[in-house]
């Protein structure tokens, strides 16, 4: 049975691939000018990404990425659904990196950062005077870095293009728009 999607139509689909990290599928579809075709597209877990600010200063990872080599981003990792959804992978992924827990946690709402590949969603998040405690990252982050720098700072690094994470980018400009005067 066909279904309709705004100004496109979903005749089937097909998984082209799983693994445990991710399935790729192939839509038959109808395309908003009437012609048939096909979409692929990959189902992956949801993301979180957490600006932590700490006597000020915000926690930013330093790491290197397999596909995009090293850069900057806000600590963050994927969400498991059967965990407690984002909030928990929030609080999870910023104790992992960094070691610091709770704080007052505010939900800056989420974005799609890649919405022609897939329908997965960054929640973003923030907290402010989390306490120190000890950081438990796992064995692929062993060359993880944490920086405790100025938010001024943070915003130049995404223009100068250190701090390059699509949704890091843009919870740091949320909270420096939100920042000024």
């Amino acid at each position: 049975m066909a279904e309709r999607r705004g100004p496109w139509t979903r005749h089937g689909r097909v998984p082209l691939c799983a693994t445990p990290c991710l399935t790729a599928y192939r839509d038959e579809v109808t395309l908003p000018h009437g012609e048939r075709g096909a979409y692929d597209w990959v189902q992956v877990p949801d993301q979180v990404r957490v600006a932590a600010l700490v006597d000020g200063a915000l926690l930013v990872v330093e790491q290197y990425h397999y596909l995009a080599g090293t850069m900057w981003q806000l600590p963050g990792g994927s969400v498991d659904p059967a965990d407690g959804g984002s909030r928990t992978a929030a609080h999870r992924e910023l104790a992992e990196e960094t070691g610091y827990r709770d704080g007052r946690w505010v939900d800056r709402g989420s974005l799609h950062a890649l919405p022609g590949l897939t329908p997965a969603r960054v929640h973003l998040w923030s907290t402010i005077d989390p306490m120190p405690s000890r950081a438990a990252p796992e064995p692929a982050e062993a060359d993880l870095v944490v920086r405790h720098i100025r938010l001024d700072e943070a915003v130049f690094a995404v223009w100068d293009g250190r701090l390059r994470c699509a949704a890091s980018a843009a919870l740091v400009m949320m909270l420096a728009l939100e920042r000024s005067p």
